[in-house]
């Protein structure tokens, strides 16, 4: 038994957890700003200025005559969302019933909030029924 135990004392491995140096306090996790914001107003008027970072001669691609672009293009509706007061089920359809179930998950969550705020009231005394 005496053997036994020398060999599993023997074979037992220590594990040492080995953390990378510290990095100098000076100039550590300081971030070099690289944005760029074009004042060029040909530039502005002429491309389409989305990506800073590629290398080339023009800043992004050439906006293109309207008739270049499909039609479809100009018919999305780019309003702000409607209230759900504002919505018909009929004539809205999936906006209609989208916008009911985010309004009853809302409802939903702030019933719970407060449900859990006031948790140590629930089995007191005044909230009781009385007969």
């Amino acid at each position: 038994m005496l053997r036994a135990a020398q060999k599993s004392s023997a074979l037992m491995l220590t594990f040492r957890r080995s953390y990378p140096p510290k990095a100098a306090a000076a100039g550590a996790g300081v971030k070099v700003d690289k944005s760029f914001v074009e004042e060029d107003a040909v530039k502005l008027a002429t491309h389409v200025c989305i990506n800073a970072y590629i290398q080339g001669e023009e800043p992004g691609p050439k906006i293109l005559p309207d008739a270049e672009y499909p039609a479809w293009l100009f018919k999305l509706d780019l309003r702000a969302p409607r209230e759900l007061e504002d919505l018909d089920p009929e004539k809205d359809g999936w906006a209609y019933w989208r916008a009911l179930r985010k309004r009853q998950i809302e409802q939903n969550q702030r019933i719970q909030k407060l449900k859990t705020k006031f948790l140590h009231l629930q089995n007191s005394p005044s909230m009781k029924k009385s007969n």
